[in-house]
Order: structure tokens, then C-alpha cells, then sequence
């Protein structure tokens, strides 16, 4: 860890996947970056894989893409990135349009990552199938501590009755 951590914000600014790519090529130049906040921008699938290429070469530890346009492949990306990291501890991917193919993408990753705390998901167009596999995921992964999964298509029941997990 450097002697200063570096924050990054660039929230509500219209960034879209070609300043993203910019942006991260940049960022690769700054080790000691902890905290990147890109929320309400414009970034799509390309951009969430050029993040997906910081996430793997840097030591960054909170993340938030909050309300852009990421859908189903950039969430992919994200998911491997997170599964061969070990430094993120907060992802916020709340407000993207991930459905279930992304979701489930980035609860694989939580059987290989080992530093994420919290996940927001919330409003992603997530249904049960991911429900399903998160609800498997976590009866193996012991780190995570917060996921929100507010205003999706997932019921209690289908929580509530996937796993042991629920039931401890």
C-alpha cells in the first residue's frame, strides 16, 4: 500500500465508453488508485471491459458503476476480472441492465474471489436463476458480508428456499 491512497470521482460526467478507455489507460500509471466512482455516466459493455482491465492490474478496493448503460457481456467482464482479484472489497454495479446472464456471472466469481464485502445489485433486471445461484455461492463464500438486490424480479421464496445458506 502507498503512503497516499488515491481517489478517483467522476460521477455525473457524461463519461462514455471512449473516455473510460482513455481514462483507465491513464489510471494503470497510478498504483496507489483505491477508489474509483464512474456512477451515472454512459458506459456500456466496452467500457465495463476496460474497467475490467484496471480491476486486473490494479489494487483497487471500491468500485462503483452505479446507473450507466452496463449490460449482460460487460458484466461478464467485470465477473472475470473479480474472480482473479483479491483486492476489491465494494462493487456497485446498482441501476445497469446485467439480467440474469450478467448476474450469474458475478456470483461464479464470488467462488474465486476472496476480498468482496459488498455487492450492490440492486435494479439490474435480475431474476431468479440468479437468485438461485447466489443462494449457492454463498453457502461457500465466506466473505462477503452486504449484497443488495433491491427492485429486481427476485421473490422471498425463491431466496428463502434455494439453500441451506438461508436457513443457518
Amino acid at each position: 500500500m502507498s503512503l497516499i491512497d488515491m481517489v478517483f470521482r467522476l460521477n455525473k460526467s457524461k463519461v462514455d465508453d471512449e473516455k473510460v478507455r482513455v481514462l483507465v489507460r491513464r489510471l494503470l500509471n497510478h498504483p496507489s488508485l483505491v477508489h474509483l466512482d464512474l456512477s451515472h455516466n454512459k458506459i456500456s459493455d466496452r467500457g465495463a471491459r476496460a474497467v475490467g482491465k484496471l480491476m486486473s492490474q490494479s489494487q483497487l478496493r471500491i468500485l462503483n458503476l452505479c446507473n450507466n448503460n452496463v449490460r449482460s457481456n460487460g458484466a461478464q467482464a467485470i465477473a472475470h476480472a473479480l474472480s482473479k482479484n483479491n483486492s476489491l472489497t465494494s462493487l456497485n454495479l446498482r441501476l445497469n441492465h446485467i439480467v440474469d446472464e450478467g448476474g450469474q456471472a458475478l456470483c461464479q466469481a464470488l467462488l474465486h474471489n476472496t476480498s468482496l464485502m459488498t455487492l450492490h445489485l440492486g435494479s439490474n433486471e435480475l431474476s431468479e436463476p440468479t437468485a438461485s445461484v447466489l443462494s449457492q455461492v454463498l453457502s461457500q463464500n465466506t466473505t462477503i458480508k452486504s449484497i443488495s438486490l433491491s427492485c429486481n424480479r427476485i421473490g422471498l421464496v425463491c431466496m428463502m428456499g434455494g439453500s441451506n445458506y438461508w436457513r443457518e
